[in-house]
């Protein structure tokens, strides 16, 4: 992000014929170019390289205005032998503000010299990871928080996309961006009751400012756990006649898990059903290993059982649900008692 470090050095030499110079004194001297340099930890440093003897006093300087030592500028002054000395000036939290005219000014009692840097800096302000991108839910896993905090100098937006599409606010999708102490800001994307079929797939936040851009990357995997259930085969509703002799419809659900699964079924209200007179459930072996059917038979079916039921399976490894809509044409009411809906 460092786009140039233009720099160049003068010295001036003083002379002093009423003093007897000693033999060892050096007037400071540049052997080489100053040079600019960005450290692992975003820092940039500006280092002059000089001879002189007897050490030279150093000052650092800024668009002409000296630099004191704070958090953010630090001045060290490494003895290399033999008259060598190498000043540095460390800058921490860069920005882009940050570029101009800088000046090392070293002086001692032979002479004084300059090594001069012009900084262009991009990019220094874009925003900047606090804390990377995360997935993770709350309420019982029935809301999934893809999250991430940014520090960003200048004011960012943030903009959610899924693929090539923009992400929106819905009643079951929610965008959070607030801003924090210390120009860090908060970016959450939350996704109430989420499914493989809506929200598998890669998600991307990009923060952008006025210096650059930051990406942040979510990548959403539904992955079964070990022993969970989950469906071997198309689940059915079929017709048949009951051992009763009567008309019956029948719920075939195919499925595979171990750790003693649990089988409810549920009305088209929602409501855990029971069995009675005209409903009955089964679960058998189904030849494989933790392999399983279960049903569902609803003898003397009438319109007023129409609706979309629910399979629920669990056991302590997870849980999986499918439904199965049944439409039953005919008048809604016709007198008998709503068992099915129990």
């Amino acid at each position: 992000m460092l786009a140039a470090a233009d720099s160049s050095t003068d010295v001036e030499h003083f002379h002093n014929t009423a003093v007897r110079k000693d033999p060892m004194s050096k007037a400071p001297h540049f052997p080489q170019q100053p040079v600019a340099r960005q450290n692992d930890d975003g820092s940039l440093e500006l280092e002059c390289f000089l001879e002189a003897n007897p050490q030279p006093d150093i000052k650092w300087f800024y668009e002409n205005n000296e630099l004191k030592q704070t958090d953010r500028f630090s001045f060290r002054l490494q003895n290399k032998g033999n008259d060598a000395f190498s000043a540095i000036l460390q800058i921490k939290d860069l920005a882009d503000s940050d570029a101009g005219a800088y000046r090392c000014a070293i002086v001692n009692p032979h002479g004084k010299g300059n090594a001069n840097f012009n900084l262009k800096l991009t990019g220094f302000s874009s925003p900047t990871f606090v804390e990377k991108p995360q997935i993770s839910s709350r309420d019982d896993g029935q809301v999934m928080v893809m999250e991430f905090r940014a520090k960003s100098i200048l004011k960012p937006t943030f903009v959610w996309q899924k693929g090539d599409e923009i992400v929106a606010e819905s009643d079951r999708i929610k965008i959070v961006t607030r801003e924090e102490a210390n120009q860090v800001y908060y970016a959450a994307l939350e996704i109430k009751e989420p499914t493989k079929e809506k929200d598998a797939g890669q998600f991307v936040c990009t923060a952008k400012n006025e210096s650059g851009k930051l990406t942040a990357t979510f990548t959403v995997k539904f992955e079964v756990p070990q022993g969970a259930p989950t469906f071997t085969r198309k689940p059915q509703i079929l017709q048949k006649t009951s051992d009763s002799g009567d008309p019956a419809i029948v719920f075939d659900i195919g499925f595979q898990a171990d750790r003693n699964p649990e089988v409810i079924w549920l009305n088209p209200k929602g409501k855990k059903m029971k069995e009675s007179s005209r409903i009955k459930f089964t679960t058998s072996p189904d030849g494989g290993a933790n392999t399983f059917t279960a049903s569902l038979e609803l003898k003397n079916y009438k319109a007023k059982d129409s609706g979309t039921y629910t399979c629920n399976i669990k056991n302590d490894a997870g849980e999986a649900n499918v439904e199965l809509t049944l439409n039953i044409e005919g008048p809604l009411d016709d007198g008998d008692g709503d068992d099915s809906q129990a």
